[in-house]
């Protein structure tokens, strides 16, 4: 038989050349499609979960199969991350990413560029009030912080391209293991909304009047953002440590960064979000 992908012959059940499978008008059959569309959603699920599961289990481990070529077992660093992103978009409820537009306007860092007086300028020449652009505004962000996270990957790869450039690793294995890195920060910040934010929001509104709605305190921020640096500082230097086989005192060191980093990057996110949303 003819290979119906590439043209060239037949001798087994796959092509030698591109590896499609002997076609037969059976496959048409819809106890065929049905029985394909299961093994296809049951071979991603064991990929998925397979892969997810080394991603906690192992830091870094991920990253070290896919540079070595071992590549089989767990799906692509770009496709996993593509998942993980899809997912966090349509489960976590409110995310670290995005804040309102009242934190733009009455809290530093974000008001030492005069945020304020921008939002006043976009509501005048809009003609709406306040409370009507808030809405608008928060719509965008919530949807917009989420779809760009992926500018975060680049930014990681770079940042370990500076801390191990001594360990002459190619950029390609520096974006795999800031791709790995960013999925596990997405990872964390799900287990976050679910852990943390959502029980407190509910308890202490369970305990407001019923009309009042309250917000989350800066001391309940605060330590929840200290924790999420710590656990993202950690997993770095756990991943560092097995990827590029660094020492002991450099995992540290640049899970520090890393660290502190972290805050830096959400902050200047936050402000291109904000800035994008009400000029472009």
């Amino acid at each position: 038989m003819t290979c119906t992908n590439c043209g060239h012959t037949l001798e087994e059940n796959f092509c030698t050349y591109c590896g499609e499978k002997r076609f037969d008008k059976k496959q048409l059959s819809f106890k065929h499609f049905l029985e394909e569309t299961f093994e296809g959603l049951v071979h991603f699920d064991n990929k998925f979960f397979s892969t997810l599961k080394l991603l906690f289990t192992k830091p870094g481990q991920l990253s070290l199969d896919y540079v070595e070529g071992r590549r089989t077992r767990h799906m692509k660093p770009v496709p996993f991350f593509l998942v993980i992103n899809l997912l966090f978009f349509l489960l976590v409820m409110g995310n670290v990413y995005s804040l309102h537009l009242y934190n733009y306007t009455h809290f530093t860092p974000f008001t030492w560029f005069n945020t304020a007086h921008i939002v006043q300028q976009k509501i005048a020449l809009l003609g709406i009030s306040l409370d009507n652009y808030s809405y608008i505004f928060e719509e965008k962000m919530h949807a917009a912080s989420k779809v760009y996270i992926f500018v975060f990957i680049p930014m990681y790869a770079f940042i370990c391209w500076l801390l191990f450039i001594s360990y002459k690793r190619l950029v390609v294995e520096h974006l795999v293991f800031a791709t790995h890195f960013v999925s596990f920060i997405l990872c964390w910040f799900f287990l976050h909304d679910y852990l943390f934010n959502i029980p407190y929001y509910y308890i202490i509104n369970f305990n407001a009047a019923s009309s009042e709605v309250v917000n989350y305190s800066p001391i309940f921020d605060t330590v929840i953002g200290v924790i999420s640096m710590l656990v993202i500082a950690a997993y770095f230097a756990i991943s560092a440590r097995r990827f590029y086989k660094a020492r002991l005192i450099s995992s540290i060191t640049s899970a520090t960064v890393v660290g502190v980093s972290f805050v830096i990057l959400i902050t200047v996110y936050r402000m291109l979000l904000f800035f994008k949303i009400l000029y472009l």
